[in-house]
């Protein structure tokens, strides 16, 4: 933890205020307990009784108030001055700071969740320019939790059902540990987060650029997010078990849950047990663990599933993606890879929870056999699901909505990129009867 009087080291105006109130505490209690002791000493030594002395009568001694008054007043103008100088550094640092950016803070067992104003969020990281106040608008979807950053002598609870507020100075670039420090379950010491102080042009360039990490495939990427999401927190690799089921060779594996039923991890499987993963609880296993709908993005959620599907010896978008960086041969490669790109994202967004893959109606029509066919419309028409059809109805699932289905299904216009669009058509396609 840095030391506020070391020249330099003070992260934030915090640190050396809460600092100096307690050196201020601990000198003047050092010096009444010096003073004490001091004189305790002093006269036990003066006043011991010698050896062979007459033992002498105690002096009859009725009061003395200056004596007392003194050792009332004084001991009172400490405490009071203890109070006073910690009601202004309390004051100053629950002071609400002009133009202080919110940033919202979830505690769940046992990660941090921050939602940025502009919409995005992160699991374990929080990232905030240097020299702008920042507000912190703190809950738990749990326990209590209890937001703590060392480095800047900053701790409030996070209690369920309410907001509380935390205000940060990030005065000094660098990295800070952020910790739980209310006991919250079983994993309560690896409830750990960062706080990031950036440079403001280089905050700016964070805010600006792509999250994903330039060059590395899917499955790097989503070994990654795995490690930052705090699901190996959870779950172990290999070996030991942990608190959830391990991640080695998970997929594709006969899951049995704890209703009694059994299900096969697959990308479906996978993909609803992180964004709801009380729907399908492993059996042995507590339904402790939180929701990532909304924190990851369905690119994220993909790239675990990659990295799960690697654990068990699949690899098949990370060999695709080592292969394209490598410049393997394009045409019915580049095809294939498409299609797998394709699979990929329709199960990511939650295309394949309401469209099914063999033919079964769900919630929408069935995506076996759709391309190329007549469709009834709700409007009384009829269309041919072709690539300008299926882009539409997509990008504007409402503009021709297929008779005795509900029309439900979000628009994705602005939301997926024209090659991944391209990439679910592919895909499609290839659903034939």
């Amino acid at each position: 933890m840095a030391n506020a009087y070391a020249l330099g080291e003070a992260a934030s105006r915090t640190t050396v205020q809460v600092d100096a109130l307690f050196l201020f505490i601990t000198l003047v209690s050092l010096f009444f307990f010096l003073l004490v002791e001091g004189l305790l000493i002093y006269f036990a030594i003066k006043y011991r009784r010698k050896k062979g002395a007459e033992p002498a009568a105690t002096p009859d001694i009725r009061g003395n108030l200056l004596l007392e008054s003194i050792w009332i007043v004084i001991p009172s103008l400490v405490v009071a001055a203890f109070f006073y100088y910690g009601y202004r550094v309390f004051r100053d640092i629950r002071t609400p700071s002009p133009g202080a950016t919110d940033i919202h803070a979830v505690g769940r067992q046992w990660l941090f969740e921050f939602r940025y104003p502009d919409g995005r969020s992160s699991i374990n990281e929080l990232r905030v320019p240097a020299g702008r106040p920042v507000k912190l608008i703190l809950t738990s979807d749990d326990v209590i939790h209890s937001f703590f950053v060392p480095d800047y002598r900053l701790k409030q609870d996070m209690v369920p059902g309410r907001y509380t507020t935390l205000y940060l100075h990030p005065d000094k670039a660098g990295t800070y540990p952020i910790l739980c420090a209310e006991y919250c379950g079983v994993s309560h010491s690896t409830m750990r987060a960062e706080l990031i102080v950036m440079e403001p042009d280089a905050y700016a360039a964070w805010r600006e650029k792509k999250e994903a990490p330039a060059g590395l495939s899917l499955a790097e990427r989503g070994k990654a997010l795995a490690e930052k999401s705090g699901c190996l927190g959870c779950h172990a690799l290999e070996g030991k078990e942990k608190f959830g089921p391990n991640f080695g060779k998970v997929f594709g594996r006969k899951v049995l849950l704890a209703d009694g039923t059994s299900v096969t991890a697959d990308e479906e499987y996978l993909r609803e047990s992180i964004l709801d993963p009380k729907a399908k609880v492993v059996k042995g296993y507590p339904a402790t663990m939180p929701t990532f709908k909304g924190s990851l993005s369905p690119e994220d959620v993909g790239a675990i599933i990659a990295y799960l599907t690697s654990l068990s010896g699949g690899g098949r978008e990370e060999k695709g993606e080592k292969e394209k960086r490598e410049g393997a041969p394009a045409n019915k490669d580049g095809e294939a890879e498409a299609v797998r790109k394709g699979k990929t994202l329709a199960e990511t967004y939650g295309c394949l929870g309401c469209h099914s893959a063999d033919g079964s109606v769900r919630v929408g029509p069935s995506f076996q056999g759709l391309f190329g066919r007549q469709v009834e419309l709700e409007s009384g028409g009829k269309a041919t699901a072709d690539e300008a059809y299926l882009r539409e109805s997509i990008n504007q699932p409402r503009a021709k909505v297929v008779k005795g289905f509900p029309n439900v299904m979000p628009e994705f216009k602005g939301k997926i990129s024209e090659e991944d669009l391209s990439a679910v058509i592919a895909y499609l396609k290839t659903l034939k009867r």
